[in-house]
């Protein structure tokens, strides 16, 4: 006679296990590793019949430690680490044992208190990656006299290594010899809003960024982010938004220091929510940098006006071999705005998120974000003549882009959307300054007056 086994299975409901997720969520917006989103530039030919003679980049620093505020906010939630143990003893938390035991594993980093901002090495390696793969796409470039070359940071410590790393992958193996510039302690060019009274005064500290803000986080949809968040960890001390915003913070800059990319303090957050908290940073930057502004995109023309002159120099007899810029965020994001790239016809707000939107930190402002413009010589043989042109390709992020096609854009298709940013000044950062009618970025500047008026 056969024999019935009855078998019991005990389980313990907990919430999806991140520490075992094959796949976790990898996008942090402008916190996110530059391998995540980037393409490879040696996987792009070059024109038919040409060769590259000038490379001109623009290039956001590496991964870097947070800075101060974010630092403090940080380390403050870090001791919930002894009561999120203790929930899951007890049994009120919903994590799962992995997670806990990466809670229990975690020692905060002291590092990150006494250099705030500085690069880190995963943010060095990016950059030497960067200058390695140009090195090895056109090998020829790096022949020469030094003073074909030239590396420009802004005055900080995260963008004068960067540049360091950048220089070191782009000539390791070679008999080049190159130096950078000096920092310069006002740059208009690579860092203009810092002086720009308007910026300043209007955007970063302005009605419209501090409304989008306060709008999300008093939202329902962070509010229900925040009560998960705190049922989740078992919580009994009362999260707070600032809390919230600070354990986002733990996930997404110990993630991308790990070289696993996980960080137990991501368990906080289930999937979906970690999609929310990164349309916040998407509100702040398009508000702060972007198109919330017709400031931006003002700011963003002085350093196309650098590209534009830089080719045309070139081409007449001058011109260097090879220029790397290396700048911020915020800077990165207004040269979007003056190239008109991931821009939609309605204004990002903060109640109304687009999980299809254009403008997403995570893929145009991760950590060494960059455009790199390359000026193609080409050689064309018709039956009777030969006779040379050029051609521009221009990549972000190591991707092809809508700016010029593959073939490159022909040198008249450049000049026509290159030459009128070399009028690009910035008088109108003074509080003084009145658009004129004719200005294009005067009617921006009224529509969006006007958009604040009656929303």
């Amino acid at each position: 006679m056969s024999k019935l086994i009855l078998v019991v299975l005990f389980v313990v409901y907990t919430d999806a296990c991140y520490w075992n997720a094959p796949c976790s969520y990898q996008l942090f917006g402008s916190k996110t590793p530059y391998d995540t989103v980037r393409g490879d530039i040696r996987d792009y030919p070059t024109p038919k019949n040409c060769e590259a003679v000038s490379i001109w980049t623009l290039n956001r620093h590496g991964n870097r430690n947070p800075g101060k505020s974010v630092v403090r906010g940080m380390k403050d939630v870090t001791l919930l680490k002894d009561e999120i143990i203790r929930s899951w003893e007890v049994g009120t938390s919903k994590l799962c044992a992995q997670d806990i035991q990466g809670f229990r594993n975690f020692k905060w980093n002291d590092t990150i208190e006494v250099a705030t901002t500085y690069l880190t090495g995963t943010g060095y390696d990016e950059l030497f990656g960067i200058g390695q793969r140009l090195r090895e796409k056109y090998p020829h470039l790096l022949e020469g006299q030094p003073e074909k070359f030239y590396f420009r940071p802004t005055n900080e410590q995260r963008t004068i290594t960067s540049c360091v790393a950048f220089i070191h992958g782009l000539t390791e193996g070679t008999n080049l010899n190159v130096t950078m510039e000096q920092a310069r302690q006002r740059d208009d060019v690579f860092r203009p809003y810092e002086n720009c009274d308007r910026y300043q005064i209007e955007v970063k500290n302005g009605y419209a960024l501090n409304y989008q803000l306060d709008t999300f986080l008093a939202s329902p949809k962070f509010m229900a982010v925040q009560e998960a968040v705190q049922n989740r960890l078992g919580l009994t001390t009362q999260l707070n938004a600032s809390m919230v915003l600070s354990l986002y913070e733990m996930c997404r800059f110990y993630r991308s220091w790990a070289p696993d990319h996980k960080s137990p303090w991501c368990a906080a957050f289930a999937e979906e929510e970690l999609f929310y908290m990164e349309f916040y940073e998407d509100v702040l930057h398009y508000y702060r940098n972007g198109y919330g502004t017709w400031v931006t995109e003002n700011l963003g023309r002085l350093a196309m006006k650098d590209l534009y002159e830089s080719f045309m120099a070139f081409l007449e007899g001058g011109g260097r071999k090879i220029s790397g810029h290396f700048t911020h965020d915020t800077m990165m994001e207004m040269v979007y705005c003056a190239l008109g790239l991931y821009k939609e016809d309605a204004p990002l707000q903060a109640m109304n998120m687009d999980p299809h939107r254009a403008w997403r930190t995570s893929y145009i402002g991760a950590f060494s974000s960059n455009i790199i413009a390359v000026l193609n010589r080409c050689d064309e043989i018709a039956s009777r003549t030969a006779s040379q042109y050029y051609r521009v390709q221009l990549f972000i992020n190591e991707k092809e882009t809508p700016l010029c096609p593959l073939e490159g854009c022909t040198m008249q298709e450049f000049q026509g959307k290159f030459k009128p940013y070399s009028n690009a000044n910035l008088d109108f950062c003074s509080m003084s300054y009145v658009p004129d009618e004719q200005d294009p970025s005067s009617s921006n500047a009224r529509a969006i007056s006007a958009f604040w008026r009656f929303s």
